[in-house]
């Protein structure tokens, strides 16, 4: 039952051109940060090589955040397709598995929500190869491409993100039943974010600060505080150390959400008052 609903939804989300134009926004300015100076995601380069992982890994988790607006739309077309529809009391009455049904439903969404992030590497690939031939920048401003890079920006950034906030949205979606709601909590998530940023930055304690991040774009930060050139060149985000633990943390705090949801849900529909 699990598949049935995880590629339903897959396959549902992706014939909606909403995808593709999210995913070709984000390439065209990630293209546009990595093939001229006149377009800064994240600050100056300075010395780094404009595809250096470190690069890569800083465009990945600004992107990240207004990822997540995009990131509601899925979420929320997934928890309330059926009500809005109003086939939720027909799809209902069958005999459904509830995990089947919640949990495929989320991660289809989870996994849709995740490719207009890919543009991001679409962008800093196609900026590499066609800056030099348009004459925007030297071809000794790029580097070699790390493959672990990609994956690691991946599954480190884009997924545990997308993941975390994905929970919280997917929860207010189908307890409320607003798409209205939705878009909130995803405001709220944002502006926390940033106003957990100005706090932790008068802590003492950097530790706790990059642990309470919950994007890890401080966390890598200070990881990568006192790297050199040469390291922002070549080395990837690793599975390792405060940025390990601070991806497991915030996963673990979105699994807690989802399953309080998912144990609040149910598929029986509350009485109607009926007007004579």
């Amino acid at each position: 039952m699990f598949n049935t609903f995880f590629f339903t939804e897959l396959r549902y989300t992706l014939k909606q051109p909403m995808v593709y134009i999210f995913l070709v926004i984000i390439s065209l300015l990630v293209f546009g940060a990595t093939a001229s100076d006149s377009v800064t995601i994240g600050g100056s380069v300075g010395n780094v090589v404009k595809n250096a992982p470190y690069i890569i890994s800083i465009f990945t988790t600004i992107m990240s955040i207004f990822g997540l607006l995009i990131g509601v739309a899925f979420f929320n077309n997934a928890a309330l397709r059926d009500y809005n529809n109003n086939f939720n009391e027909i799809i209902f009455s069958t005999p459904l598995s509830k995990p089947g049904y919640f949990f495929g439903r989320f991660f289809g969404a989870l996994i849709v929500s995740t490719i207009p992030m890919l543009g991001v590497f679409i962008g800093v690939i196609i900026g590499t190869f066609l800056a030099p031939i348009l004459g925007w920048e030297d071809v000794d401003r790029f580097g070699e491409f790390y493959l672990s890079a990609f994956v690691n920006n991946y599954l480190l950034f884009v997924l545990p993100n997308m993941f975390f906030a994905g929970a919280i949205i997917y929860s207010m979606a189908i307890t409320w039943r607003s798409t209205i709601i939705s878009f909130v909590g995803a405001l709220i998530i944002i502006v926390a974010y940033l106003v957990s940023g100005t706090l932790m930055s008068d802590l003492d304690n950097e530790t706790m600060g990059a642990l309470a991040d919950t994007f890890g774009i401080r966390t890598y930060g200070l990881i990568t505080k006192y790297y050199t050139p040469i390291e922002k060149n070549t080395l990837s985000p690793g599975f390792s150390g405060l940025l390990l633990i601070n991806r497991l943390v915030w996963i673990a705090i979105g699994g807690l959400i989802l399953l309080g949801t998912y144990f609040r849900f149910s598929f029986l529909e509350k009485s109607k008052k009926v007007k004579k």
